[in-house]
């Protein structure tokens, strides 16, 4: 049994919007696991981080949708390569009788993966900088959480 499934399709992400709808989808299903792992932990001190990136989830989903609302003229100008879905989903199922570490453990690859996804979508979309930097910003954070959840 699986108590949370990940909702992410499969995209090509070959055009800012895809990358900009693929970045809210994943901040969004990233945000549930992260509401759901908080009411299943014991260790409180873990709860209350989970709290904080369920948080911060909601946030960085408000942000790209300013981002991709502020940049929608550039939306179809620049062919995008090398980006795919599949690599960067993240696994957000939370398994049957999950116990504290194995919850931490889904956390800290959510993280890593959400580092990866953000640093490669900058490196791509550096000719719309104020995007590229919000992204590398996502990313410094993405790996502060893991270096967190990890300790």
């Amino acid at each position: 049994m699986v108590l949370n499934e990940g909702r992410v399709i499969k995209m090509d992400l070959g055009t800012f919007g895809a990358i900009m709808k693929f970045a809210l989808e994943v901040e969004n299903e990233v945000t549930s696991f992260y509401e759901s792992a908080k009411e299943l932990v014991e260790d409180q001190e873990l709860a209350g981080l989970f709290d904080s990136l369920a948080d911060r989830g909601q946030k960085r989903a408000k942000t790209i949708e300013r981002v991709r609302r502020e940049n929608v003229t550039e939306m179809i100008l620049e062919p995008i390569t090398g980006l795919d879905s599949e690599t960067y989903k993240p696994v957000t199922a939370i398994p049957e009788d999950p116990d504290d570490g194995a919850i931490q453990e889904v956390a800290v690859e959510i993280e890593k993966n959400l580092q990866s996804f953000y640093a490669q979508s900058a490196l791509k979309i550096d000719f719309l900088s104020e995007v590229a930097y919000a992204f590398e910003l996502l990313a410094e954070a993405n790996e502060a959480a893991s270096e967190r959840l990890s300790s």
